[in-house]
């Protein structure tokens, strides 16, 4: 099976800052989860918060019979989390999730009692693993000096963000599934470095370095910053976004040779970047991130 999940939120919103298009047709929705199933992908990540997509989900699921495991998550403005969770599965047209997250830690903070909500439907079946979705190393910290038992964490990491990594140890020795996102920074990376804002040239020469270093190991950057992610024996599910068929088709055509590139031990250190207006896209304004 894959170590790749599939993110969704292209399903049902214009995200990232390579796509061109908006939100993926339907019925090329249908193509994307169709392939995915056959080249082993079995875990969708998604949320009520991105738009349609877990209605699209539910009804590739409903007419195609293929059910995958599903991570969703608790919108944010939430009050009850058991009519959250009820609307979910039912736009999913499951019984069940695999993975139930808070979408943010701040959405915890401010509902506390949630907590024990969805403890409970994990007693009843309805959940399979608890979790949270962070953006901070020091929510992950509070979480556990909380003594929060999460079975599922999600969490940014790629060749810039690897603010959580030092902890990858630790939640692997309490028996937490590691799930990691924006492993291509949404699609930085692939941008082509003359073509960005004013906003990104504190950045411009780690771009630049990474085009060098793929060059160097006579990869593509899609193989060195993939292989980065699946590499990592800490990290359960590596989730990937895709804007369209074809995008997918590439991905899993590099995989196995993004790990054995990976496996190579390049050492990509240089590269690690900590300033969080470069590295947490929400903090990007679309006209910092247009053509120059």
């Amino acid at each position: 099976m894959s170590k790749l999940a599939l993110g969704t939120a292209q399903f049902g919103l214009d995200y990232g800052i390579n796509n061109r298009r908006g939100m993926i047709p339907e019925g090329e929705i249908a193509q994307i989860l169709s392939y995915a199933t056959v080249h082993g992908i079995d875990t969708l990540d998604t949320a009520a918060a991105y738009g349609d997509s877990e209605e699209r989900i539910g009804r590739y699921q409903a007419g195609s019979g293929q059910k995958f495991k599903i991570v969703s998550k608790l919108p944010k403005d939430a009050g009850d989390p058991v009519a959250a969770l009820t609307g979910s599965l039912a736009k999913l047209k499951a019984n069940s999730l695999y993975g139930y997250l808070f979408h943010d830690f701040q959405t915890h903070e401010n509902n506390r009692g949630a907590w024990d909500e969805l403890v409970a439907l994990k007693a009843q079946g309805q959940i399979k693993k608890i979790g949270l979705s962070l953006y901070y190393p020091a929510e992950l910290e509070k979480a556990l000096a909380d003594g929060l038992m999460f079975d599922l964490v999600q969490v940014p990491y790629n060749v810039f963000d690897r603010r959580f990594e030092r902890y990858l140890p630790d939640l692997k020795k309490l028996g937490v599934e590691v799930h990691v996102r924006s492993i291509f920074l949404q699609g930085l990376f692939f941008r082509e470095v003359a073509t960005l804002s004013h906003y990104f040239d504190r950045i411009k020469n780690k771009l630049t370095r990474l085009r060098e270093i793929a060059g160097r190991e006579k990869s593509s950057l899609l193989e060195v910053t993939l292989g980065f992610a699946l590499a990592n024996p800490l990290i359960d599910k590596v989730v990937i976004g895709v804007d369209n068929l074809s995008n997918l088709q590439e991905i899993l055509a590099a995989e196995d040779v993004a790990v054995q590139a990976a496996g190579q031990t390049v050492d990509l250190s240089e590269l690690r970047e900590d300033d969080e207006a470069i590295i947490l896209p929400f903090n990007w304004e679309k006209e910092k991130a247009s053509v120059s």
